[in-house]
């Protein structure tokens, strides 16, 4: 009589298998990880377009920068690094065309208890596929968020920033 089992090869085959869906499971899990690891202020929209998909994604920071998390349809859903917490100088822009560069000011968030915390930065994209257009100061340099569909630009300076937009402006009106 013969015993029903499994051969060696039947065995290692299934561990080969088990061995490469882990491998791929963590490979994935790994590059969400360094997505996150490497959130900059230039790679902060790309970041939030992935969890776009048509819903309202927010990329919010309180307490001075010190707390950061990714809302979704206002719902925290991931709490995130503030890679932005080292900076001594953080100042927050928007563009004008009649008066040039205004100070930014963001209005507060509300958490589940209804507990209104004063925002440092919310950078957001809309269900509408718009975005947040600002400019970031920080002490070395000046990041100019155009919105969803221009890359973010780097400037040396708020004045460098503001003389390119002013000389945009006036390309578009001749």
């Amino acid at each position: 009589m013969q015993k029903k089992a499994f051969t060696l090869i039947e065995l290692l085959l299934v561990v080969v298998i088990i061995g490469v869906i882990y491998g791929l499971v963590i490979n994935s899990m790994q590059k969400i990880n360094d997505k996150e690891a490497h959130l900059s202020f230039e790679s902060l929209p790309s970041f939030l377009e992935s969890m776009h998909n048509q819903n309202n994604v927010a990329f919010v920071c309180i307490d001075n920068c010190r707390e950061c998390a990714v809302y979704v349809d206002n719902v925290k859903v991931q709490e995130v690094d503030p890679f932005m917490k080292e900076e001594r100088v953080l100042n927050f822009w928007r563009f004008d065309a009649n008066q040039g560069t205004q100070e930014l000011r963001f209005r507060p968030t509300f958490n589940e208890d209804d507990r209104a915390f004063d925002v440092c930065f919310r950078y957001e994209i809309f269900k509408d596929g718009s975005s947040s257009e600002m400019i970031i100061e920080t002490q070395k340099q000046v990041f100019d968020y155009r919105g969803f569909l221009h890359p973010v630009r780097r400037y040396s300076s708020l004045q460098e920033l503001g003389e390119k937009r002013q000389h945009e402006l006036q390309e578009v009106l001749q």
